[in-house]
């Protein structure tokens, strides 16, 4: 899946001499959390978010914070155009990072991961022709996820499929625990070490090809120490 397949087609974009109070308004009237830059031929130049309107006078936010320590004297006054500046170039993000039509969506989520950004421009040829945002990765999965149907899958096979699948995993629990198939239902008995490996199997069975509903009924045996050891 490609970022044309999720993106939502065209922008709503702002011009580097906008007002940072009509970019203000541009989110707040569309719920959006950021929005691209372009110049007058179109292309992309930065992008403002609400990440960048955070400290401004208006607010009474601006002023010297315990970031400020580690800027040099561009640096401080790069900081206080941003949160006094009138125009959007004043307060936008230069550095932008955008994706092509074809960028594959495990691209997209590690860039935002990344740069820790909601959003990011699709670009063609310099010009933005949509724009993937967290939403629309969300909208994809629900779709994905609603669209899957359950292929008819006999017991035996849904019980080799969750020890195939959990064999040589470095939590394997061996043969601590019991898995029984009937009709599709997946009962699962017996005890494992760790909470986490309790869940990772439950995702295991509940992932399973033809599983109707898990049970879960595996208890976790280490026990997590409370107090200080004795003679502390």
């Amino acid at each position: 899946m490609n970022a044309s397949d999720i993106m939502t087609i065209g922008a709503i974009t702002v011009r580097p001499d906008s007002t940072v109070a009509h970019a203000a308004r541009v989110m707040v009237e569309h719920r959006i959390s950021g929005l691209p830059v372009v110049d007058a031929s179109g292309k992309l130049v930065g992008i403002v978010s609400e990440r960048d309107l955070l400290r401004r006078k208006e607010l009474g936010t601006a002023g010297p914070s315990w970031l400020d320590f580690s800027l040099d004297t561009d640096g401080l006054a790069h900081q206080y155009a941003r949160e006094f500046g009138r125009k959007v170039e004043d307060v936008m993000s230069r550095n932008v990072v955008s994706v092509e039509p074809g960028a594959h969506v495990g691209e997209i989520v590690e860039l935002m991961e990344t740069h820790q950004i909601k959003r990011i421009p699709v670009v063609r040829d310099g010009d933005i022709v949509g724009i993937v945002s967290r939403a629309n990765l969300l909208s994809a999965l629900a779709r994905l996820m609603g669209e899957a149907s359950q292929p008819v899958v006999s017991d035996l096979t849904i019980r080799k499929s969750i020890l195939d699948e959990i064999a040589g995993k470095e939590w394997a629990p061996g043969n601590s625990i019991d898995i029984r198939v009937r009709d599709g239902v997946i009962t699962l008995n017996g005890t494992v070490e760790e909470e986490h490996i309790r869940d990772a199997i439950r995702v295991t069975a509940e992932n399973a090809p033809g599983a109707v509903r898990v049970w879960d009924n595996m208890r976790v045996t280490k026990l997590t120490a409370i107090g200080g050891s004795a003679g502390s």
